[in-house]
């Protein structure tokens, strides 16, 4: 344990840290425009984000499918995406609320609030792919096939700050939806059902994220893998 927390020796106390004391140095001080959003990690990501905040992975350090998902996605681009620069794959990944998608290989878990600038993120619906995956299996060999989901993802995607003004959060017996308002401008979305948030800042600092909760291990979770990388949603 020693070797993990050197550089936070002011924060660990002999069995554990105050992240608290780690991270969101400057929450407070962010620029008010700036929006929470969240993200789970576990506790070696946390040592990691502590030292060096979240950026970008580097395509080669992601899984070979995850990423071979992400440039064919990319690939379906509309022009007027590509000139704001909105990329899955160069993206940092969130979710709306502090219910984030839990990893299936994770035992234990953080959720930090993160504040990003809102002119830098973007919504989609990840909706129109994760409905596909059950079809195609898990190579994702077959996406192309499926050219007009992918389009229809990148129809889904508009500025954070316009999802935050303009869709109100529904709980249903087939989970929480998210709704547009009767303001919302007629060309965007009537519905996100399951909102991700891409981070287009290369890097966010440890200073404006905090952790607001912590799941435990449980008796009967599956191992934890050190080892797997952190993709995002």
């Amino acid at each position: 344990m020693g070797e993990k927390v050197r550089g936070h020796a002011h924060a660990f106390d002999g069995r554990t840290l105050d992240w608290h004391a780690v991270l969101g140095s400057s929450f407070a001080a962010a620029p008010k425009e700036h929006i929470s959003v969240f993200r789970e990690a576990s506790r070696e990501e946390l040592h990691r984000i502590a030292r060096e905040g979240i950026a970008v992975p580097l395509p080669e350090f992601r899984h070979p499918e995850m990423r071979a998902e992400m440039e064919l996605l990319d690939k379906h681009r509309p022009e007027h995406i590509l000139k704001r620069g909105i990329s899955r794959l160069n993206a940092i990944f969130a979710v709306p609320t502090p219910e984030t998608p839990r990893q299936a290989f994770r035992k234990e878990f953080f959720v930090l609030e993160i504040k990003v600038d809102p002119e830098e993120s973007f919504v989609g619906d990840m909706d129109f792919i994760t409905s596909l995956i059950p079809f195609i299996g898990v190579s994702r060999r077959g996406l192309e096939k499926y050219a007009g989901a992918l389009s229809k993802y990148w129809d889904s995607v508009i500025p954070l700050s316009d999802f935050k003004k303009h869709y109100k959060r529904v709980e249903t017996g087939d989970g929480d939806h998210w709704l547009a308002k009767a303001d919302a401008p007629k060309n965007f979305p009537q519905t996100y059902f399951a909102p991700e948030v891409l981070v287009m800042s290369p890097v966010i600092s440890q200073r404006h994220m905090r952790v607001v909760s912590h799941g435990l291990p449980s008796a009967d979770a599956p191992e934890e893998d050190d080892d797997v990388p952190y993709e995002g949603y």
